[in-house]
């Protein structure tokens, strides 16, 4: 039978039905509104509630919008009580008037249904001090939204047609299913909350969704008895939750058994270098259920069923301690525990899988209150040096009342980048760090923060090296209602394309900075010609830019790369002076004996049997890693391609390649990996040391232009030496020439292909050398010539326990740079530097900074300063002597 668009006159006239069809029809009423919109408003507590309603949603919407980090306090108790006092006085105006009866009439339902939401609303500011539900994820905060907007809307049932009607009733029993979930939940809270309603009354919100459960239940069970054209959107939202919970708990237990059935393949395994996680981690694949399968008990509340997670105290996690409530997270986890992965393993995988290692870094305090209030970006740019310093003083605010925080902030920088100065704010003043052994600073942070601030905090700060173009930095205390400031300066290499240079930003992870403002200033050494610069960012002169307003972290610049400068930066204090020299790469002959294949995700089975074909056109041995070394035969490649290309990465065992110097490994960068120091304490990382005695680096081919961590710090640690390209370069190279790119191995040079140059470590012969007579160039060419030269040095004894040697620490600190044996920090006395024996070297450089050029003058310039100095002086002494 065809549905006509209006259903209020089809339904039947029993009393009971007569009263249903007209969902606002009044006995005592004698006329009509001229407006049919305006027929809810006959029920004069309707337009109040209504307002009240705007009044509260709006101003919990504007709280969360101006408090996106959840502060705490006076404030959000004014907060409480301006919600709970909407309900209550509206509760009152409902009790009074009468509209609390047991009996649910239609006229007063739509009256009714305005205090339930107010009270939800008041519920949720009260659950920010006192959590029992922790922060909603996304999917659910917008789920009560739409509940609550179907409920406003179902006052004007009656004149929405069939179709929206149906849909109005799917949202509605979507939403019964999600209140009965909460008063489930709830249920622990019970019997507690009925004695407390003598104080305040505030335990009341306790049932609030034991209410909006039999209210909605009733209403969805009467109209689908009785209305036939309503059934389809009942049993339509009825039916979307528990399929889609069907849906979760099919992929939860899918991925629960993939990582039992690992578990167990693992132990018959004929090679076990690498931990269980690592072996999950490669068949796990990245989706929203595994994400809340390994981030459950983490990120993800596990709910009060059968865990002490949640309530009024919650727990810690390994993140950080804001947790979000999930309901599919918290059924599931119950259901099917995931008590198979230890917290370790779950951080480990999250590292892994999606490359998160800011959020899984240990912190000793919380962050969860903090923001970055402003960022200040003091850039300056020697085009003709091909390198840049920058400058990031940021701006840390601690939005709560009470409670002190600690900042965990990581830097990604452009490749080639190191550390060479750091600064906090303490009482005041800009107070400029020193460089220590990372062992030290990690003593004297941790015994600080980790130990003695239980008692009084105190303020240290302290950056260290990671593995992948990254540095961590810890401030604290960060105190309630306060500001921290804090100061990196990064030392880069201008990254050149074809003819032209370009700026990489460096941006970072940290507290939240959406609300950020930024400053940045742009300053050349030289006018740079044919400048590409981002819109945010305004020309002052020709050799200045500015940008004031919102902070924003992905910007870069290009400009023509001009002649390299002849100038040469001079060491102060001895005979050693740095100078560029273009890059040209050096070929040598290289026919392979075996090729190693990488093989993972990252592969296209076209490109595998490519390089397969290449690879045996040079009658080279094909061996590829599965449980152990094994040749490739045509017959195996299409099983083979099958098996790893399951892999989402791949870790090749390089100390498993029998000739170094007749090997060519060819691999593709898949999206993420473990690091090196991931891998810390497993045997894997315990036979990495083998390669300390190889005699050369293992020739690396990457198809395409990344790295995956794990590749990239072994060829920064010259354990490979790596070039990239396509199938065509392969073929063109290997196959066809026989020649593979030489890896720059002489003394006192470093290469930096990335920046096209050669920074060269001169020793003076003589002091007036021509090209060494004025020292014009920047100290940060012996910066990035330090540090690469470290790496170099370090290279292959990374994987040693002591590979801390003292040339190398001496290295690290004549340039004051920070590097995988070298930190800077800054404590708030100079007892605490002495307590913990970090002393300022006098030797070499300091912290880099903007504020004087990089140059140091020349012996014979000082003798000139000196004398000078000495002349004033025997001026002054004589003036002093004649008036005397």
């Amino acid at each position: 039978m065809k549905i006509e668009s209006r259903v209020a006159t089809q339904l039947p006239e029993s009393p009971k039905q007569a009263e249903r069809s007209d969902v606002f029809s009044d006995s005592h009423a004698s006329t009509t509104p001229p407006l049919p919109w305006l027929k809810p408003f006959q029920e004069p507590l309707f337009g109040i509630g209504l307002v009240m309603l705007i009044l509260s949603g709006g101003a919990f919407l504007l709280y969360d919008l101006l408090n996106d980090s959840g502060r705490t306090g006076t404030y959000n108790s004014l907060m409480i009580m301006l919600h709970y006092g909407l309900f209550i006085i509206y509760g009152l105006m409902l009790w009074t008037s009468g509209y609390l009866k047991i009996r649910d009439t239609s006229r007063h339902r739509p009256v009714r249904w305005l205090g339930l939401l107010l009270w939800l609303i008041s519920a949720y500011a009260l659950n920010r001090d006192l959590p029992v539900f922790q922060k909603s994820t996304e999917w659910l905060c917008w789920t009560l939204t739409l509940v609550g907007i179907a409920m406003i809307t179902y006052s004007w049932l009656d004149m929405l047609s069939v179709r929206v009607q149906q849909l109005l009733y799917a949202v509605l029993a979507f939403g019964f299913w999600v209140f009965a979930y909460m008063a489930v939940y709830m249920v622990e809270w019970y019997i507690v909350s009925v004695p407390m309603l003598i104080g305040l009354g505030l335990s009341c919100h306790t049932f609030v969704p034991l209410a909006f459960t039999i209210a909605l239940g009733r209403r969805l069970w009467y109209d689908y008895r009785h209305n036939e054209h309503l059934r389809p959107g009942v049993v339509l939202g009825a039916a979307i939750p528990i399929v889609a919970l069907g849906l979760f708990l099919t992929g939860w237990v899918s991925d629960l058994n993939r990582i039992d059935r690992i578990r167990r393949e693992s132990t018959i395994r004929q090679t076990s270098d690498l931990p269980e996680w690592v072996l999950i981690a490669q068949q796990l694949k990245p989706g929203w259920i595994t994400n809340r399968l390994l981030l459950a008990g983490q990120l993800y509340d596990l709910g009060p069923f059968f865990s002490n997670s949640s309530g009024f105290f919650p727990s810690q996690t390994g993140l950080d301690d804001v947790r979000q409530h999930d309901p599919l997270v918290v059924i599931a986890s119950n259901l099917y525990p995931t008590d198979g992965l230890t917290a370790s393993d779950k951080l480990s995988l999250l590292k892994t899988i999606h490359d998160d290692h800011h959020t899984t870094e240990e912190k000793f305090w919380t962050g969860r209150h903090l923001t970055i209030s402003d960022v200040v970006s003091q850039v300056r740019i020697w085009p003709q040096f091909r390198l840049s310093y920058t400058e990031k003083t940021i701006r840390i605010h601690n939005q709560a009342s009470i409670t002190t925080e600690e900042a965990l902030l990581t830097f990604h920088l452009p490749p080639g980048s190191v550390v060479s100065s750091m600064s906090l704010w303490v009482n005041g003043r800009e107070e400029p760090a020193r460089l220590t052994t990372v062992a030290k600073a990690d003593s004297a942070y941790r015994t600080i923060v980790g130990v003695e601030s239980r008692i009084t905090a105190r303020d240290p700060s302290v950056v260290f090296w990671q593995e992948g173009n990254r540095v961590t930095i810890r401030v604290f205390p960060c105190r309630a209602n306060e500001d921290r400031r804090v100061k990196l300066g990064i030392t880069s290499p201008l990254a050149i394309a074809g003819n032209e240079l370009v700026y990489q930003n460096s941006n970072f992870e940290g507290p939240n900075a959406i609300s950020a403002t930024e400053l940045i200033n742009i300053d050349f050494d030289q006018t740079p010609q044919s400048l590409e610069s981002p819109w945010l960012l305004e020309k002052l002169t020709g050799n200045q830019l500015i940008h004031q307003g919102s902070y924003e972290p992905n910007w870069s610049l290009r400009f023509k790369a001009p002649a390299l400068s002849p100038d040469a930066f001079v060491m102060p204090d001895s005979n050693l002076a740095y100078q560029l020299m273009p890059y040209k790469p050096r070929w040598s002959s290289f026919v392979p004996n075996d090729v190693y294949l990488d093989v993972n995700a990252a592969w296209t089975k076209d490109e595998f049997i490519a390089v397969f074909n290449a690879a045996t056109h040079i009658k080279s041995h094909v061996w590829l890693f599965d449980d152990g070394l094994k040749q490739l035969t045509k017959q195996d490649l299409e099983a083979t391609y099958n098996r790893l290309s399951a892999q989402q990465f791949s870790l090749f065992p390089v100390y498993r390649i029998q000739n170094p110097a007749t090997a060519l490994l060819i691999t593709k960068a898949a999206l993420s990996s473990p690091t090196l120091s991931d891998l810390k304490n497993t045997t894997f990382a315990e036979r990495m040391q083998q390669t300390g005695r190889q005699t050369e680096p293992i020739r690396t081919f990457c198809l395409g232009n990344n790295l995956s961590p794990y590749l990239k710090t072994l060829s920064e640690l010259s354990v490979l030496n790596v070039t990239s390209g396509t199938i065509h370069d392969l073929s063109h190279q290997v196959v066809t020439q026989h020649q593979f790119p030489k890896q720059l191995n002489e003394p006192g040079q470093i290469a930096l292909p990335e920046a096209g140059v050669v920074i060269r470590e001169i020793t003076r012969p003589e002091p007036t050398a021509t090209v060494l007579r004025k020292s014009n160039a920047p100290d940060h060419l012996a910066r990035l010539f330090a540090y690469n030269h470290l790496l170099h040095q370090i290279g292959r004894h990374y994987f040693t326990p002591n590979y801390q040697t003292d040339t190398l620490i001496h290295e690290a600190q004549m340039a004051h740079v920070v590097s995988p044996l070298s930190s800077l920090i800054v404590l708030e006395t100079a007892n605490d530097y002495e307590r913990f024996g970090i002393k300022s070297d006098r030797s070499g450089l300091k912290n880099a900074t903007l504020k004087q050029e990089g140059a140091v003058p020349e012996p014979h310039e000082w003798a000139l300063l000196a004398m000078l100095a000495g002349f004033i002086g025997w001026l002054i002494w004589k003036k002093r002597y004649a008036t005397a």
